[in-house]
């Protein structure tokens, strides 16, 4: 009886590895592709996503539209009316410090783009609470926490770079949506097929696409959905006028650096803060100032 080789053994472990490597990587990019041609058609599939957001909708694209018509629909939606009401009270949206309690007023104080995305967000976080999603409230809430710091980061941006970018805010707001949307898939997979672990790469990757198709969906202005599909593309060198392309990779990149100062990362990469005309010690100080907003700002989207 001839004795079994060792080395051909190894051999052939390392093949049905790397068979099954190949099959897993296959297996997640055919998950994320079903993913976008299912956005591509029209369908976004998130548990108990409020009525709120498509009356919303229904609103701004209705030819006679008025601030009011907003304001009766957010009206009905009493945690929802508060949290507006507290943002533009913020000091992120309160320059003059005057206290408003009309919510007609706040939605003119914070402008149609900024309203739809805090609505938005507002649905967002009752998807949390879905049940089935609880073993990923913890992640989600990490995702949210990210997502206010790169809005008020964008926004300050924007501010010190004198940009006319109202959308800066919601596209810091959203642009996780892309990861959001990924992680209540891969917790949502049916219990009938092979539930799909996706690796961090293809994550980092695909979630700015899928972000992308999402608020494309939800009628965001392309000017965001442009950004948000480009948050990724640090290194590219562009030219002429800044974007909010620009605004947005800036915001992120100050949003990493506050949570970690240790974070060696080139603020400038790209050109963008040439673009921009902000210097990094304009960024440093966008930094230090920011703790204490982000924070009421955190308070004012959080209910």
């Amino acid at each position: 009886m001839r004795e079994r080789c060792g080395h051909c053994d190894n051999v052939m472990l390392g093949r049905m590895h790397s068979s099954d490597t190949t099959l897993q990587r296959r297996s997640q990019l055919d998950f994320l592709t079903h993913i976008t041609d299912t956005l591509a058609a029209g369908t976004i599939e998130l548990p108990a996503f409020p009525q709120v957001v498509i009356k919303l909708q229904e609103a701004y694209k209705n030819p006679n539209y008025t601030p009011q018509m907003v304001a009766r629909l957010i009206s009905a939606e009493p945690t929802l009316a508060r949290r507006l009401l507290d943002m533009a009270n913020s000091v992120a949206f309160n320059a003059t410090g005057r206290v408003i309690i009309d919510l007609g007023l706040a939605l003119t104080r914070l402008g149609a783009q900024k309203v739809y995305g805090v609505v938005l967000a507002h649905a967002i976080q009752d998807i949390r609470r879905t049940e089935s999603l609880r073993s990923i409230a913890g992640r989600m809430d990490e995702l949210w926490s990210d997502s206010v710091t790169v809005a008020h980061f964008s926004q300050a941006v924007a501010k010190r770079a004198s940009l006319p970018t109202p959308d800066a805010f919601v596209a810091g707001l959203l642009h996780l949506m892309g990861r959001l949307y990924i992680l209540v898939q891969c917790t949502e997979q049916g219990p009938s097929r092979h539930r799909v672990v996706l690796s961090d790469d293809l994550v980092d990757a695909w979630h700015p696409v899928i972000a992308k198709a999402v608020l494309r969906n939800w009628r965001m202005s392309e000017e965001v959905c442009e950004a948000v599909g480009a948050q990724a593309e640090v290194h590219v060198v562009r030219t002429g006028n800044a974007t909010l392309t620009d605004v947005l990779v800036t915001g992120i990149r100050l949003a990493k650096r506050m949570k970690n100062c240790y974070d060696a990362t080139s603020l400038s990469a790209g050109g963008v803060l040439a673009r921009l005309n902000l210097s990094v010690e304009e960024c440093h100080s966008l930094v230090d100032e920011a703790a204490a907003e982000v924070r009421a700002l955190e308070r004012a989207l959080r209910s």
